[in-house]
């Protein structure tokens, strides 16, 4: 077979096969740019390249708790205790009181919340203690909140503890990265 005969017979298949490749290309189109082509090369046959696996996107993070703030107080009883009672040290025997602000997207209605904090010297587990709280809203849009949880620290080792916090949102399962904060407990 001559050269011309080939081209045209590979112009020939080409045209049959168009549409059936990219997107937005005419039968003319492929045609031709096979029909000027010096030489016959490999990329002028048609191959099959396997369409790669959509990779899993996370779910949507739009509600899930974020930690803004964890500090040692030393008394909470409302919003803005966080910031105006912050203290560095307890002394032992006193009660510790961690406290915490989150913010979270909700939609409206209810939600419910799992407040978790961890008491660890160094990497042993001095205490953990979880609360559940239900949090209502009238109107959709991103909320913040305050609380804190109370210890009892009679046995609690003296020295530099780290109390690190956590929000699980219970419906949706999406959990708040932890936020530590350091303090000291004093001997009596």
């Amino acid at each position: 077979m001559d050269r011309r005969a080939l081209l045209a017979a590979a112009g020939a298949c080409l045209t049959g096969l168009a549409g059936c490749g990219s997107a937005g290309s005419s039968p003319s189109a492929t045609a031709t740019q096979t029909a000027e082509s010096s030489t016959p090369t490999r990329t002028a046959t048609s191959t099959t390249t396997p369409t790669p696996e959509p990779t899993r996107t996370p779910p949507d993070q739009r509600y899930r708790p974020q930690l803004l703030d964890v500090a040692l107080v030393s008394t909470w009883s409302e919003p803005g205790d966080l910031t105006a009672n912050r203290t560095e040290s307890v002394r032992r025997g006193q009660p510790a009181v961690v406290a915490y602000r989150y913010r979270m997207r909700i939609p409206e209605g209810t939600i419910n919340l799992k407040e978790g904090v961890d008491v660890l010297d160094g990497d042993d587990l001095v205490v953990r203690r979880s609360t559940e709280v239900d949090r209502y809203v009238d109107s959709a849009g991103l909320h913040t909140w305050e609380d804190a949880t109370t210890f009892d620290t009679t046995g609690w080792p003296t020295g530099e503890l780290t109390a690190t916090v956590a929000i699980g949102e219970l419906q949706l399962h999406r959990v708040s990265n932890r936020i530590s904060t350091t303090f000291e407990v004093i001997a009596p």
